[in-house]
């Protein structure tokens, strides 16, 4: 099992900021879909709507990393930050795909 912890805080004057934080438990297959399970958040009352775009953000830059190596995962996600202004999507994924690389070594 791979422990990924993905913390970037970029808060910014003139734009450009993102705060991506999560932990996840990576279980590697030697096949098959990758899946991801978000298990808490942060603030608990968190727009679901955010909720599910970050969660769809990890789950896109993992299989970006993992397709390319014909393997698969269960991913479950703790402590997932959804910040009110300063969330982006795409910088969950471009992270996710980044850590998780470093973590396999590519």
């Amino acid at each position: 099992m791979l422990k990924l912890k993905v913390h970037e805080v970029r808060q910014n004057a003139g734009g450009g900021s993102s705060v991506v934080i999560y932990d996840a438990d990576v279980d590697l297959h030697t096949s098959g879909p990758v899946t991801v399970r978000v298990q808490s958040v942060h603030p608990e009352d968190a727009d679901p709507v955010s909720i599910e775009d970050a969660r769809q953000a990890i789950l896109s830059g993992a299989e970006h990393v993992l397709n390319a190596l014909g393997k698969g995962a269960s991913i479950q996600v703790r402590g997932l930050v959804v910040h009110a202004v300063d969330f982006k999507p795409s910088r969950f994924k471009l992270l996710t795909a980044l850590e998780l690389g470093r973590a396999l070594g590519q």
